[in-house]
């Protein structure tokens, strides 16, 4: 077909359009998360992006406004998957420790499937960190995601209650970081070693003491 059928073609069906126009916004942030995973945030461009995607540059902004834009899609789209498995695997846990433990199988392993993908995500989120919103980066949602299930396990008397949050979630999340860095390129025994000492290490700093008051924590 040729383009100037092709484009009477969508003027007579929206709903192509739209399929079209959604296949192409696939096809660029594809493209984007291999470029910022190889290069990271400063060195991918957006030409770069709409040439691996095979689009014209004029196409990269029908779909974003700028670099920034597509970072954050990239963000976004990354958090979304790692959140749902990292879900999973932490919501059947009968305690903190074993939900986290878990919640960092899933992330490694994400990290297997997708090599630069987390390293792109964590690094460059908080070198631009000025230009995000707040909660946009992947960190920031790893954190509030955290300090909701300390919360919970405040309130059923599972964790220690005289802890902020939200600054102990930060704080694990940067442990996670570290050992996402450090566990990436370590072999099996090395990874099952850091996930020990990393969940056990949480694990007893926030248990309560038997008989500590329960947290009335929103």
């Amino acid at each position: 077909m040729s383009r100037a059928r092709s484009v009477a073609a969508e003027v007579a069906d929206p709903g192509r359009r739209e399929k079209r126009k959604a296949e192409t916004r696939r096809r660029l942030l594809e493209a984007a998360r291999r470029l910022f995973a190889a290069r990271g945030y400063h060195a991918t461009r957006p030409q770069d992006i709409a040439r691996a995607a095979d689009v014209a540059i004029g196409t990269f902004y029908v779909h974003f406004a700028d670099k920034r834009e597509a970072f954050l899609a990239f963000t976004e789209d990354a958090a979304e998957e790692l959140m749902s498995r990292m879900g999973e695997r932490a919501a059947p846990a009968a305690d903190f420790e074993t939900g986290l433990r878990g919640a960092l199988e899933a992330l490694f392993e994400f990290a297997d499937e997708h090599p630069g993908v987390l390293g792109a995500a964590f690094a460059d989120a908080a070198v631009i960190a000025a230009e995000l919103p707040r909660g946009a980066s992947l960190r920031d949602r790893l954190a509030l995601t955290l300090a909701s299930a300390l919360r919970r396990d405040m309130r059923r008397g599972a964790m220690a209650a005289d802890y902020d949050p939200e600054i102990v979630a930060h704080g694990i999340v940067g442990m996670i970081h570290a050992a996402c860095v450090h566990g990436a390129a370590a072999r099996r025994p090395q990874r099952a070693e850091l996930l020990e000492n990393l969940t056990r290490f949480c694990g007893r700093a926030l248990l309560a003491p038997r008989g500590a008051p329960r947290s009335d924590a929103p």
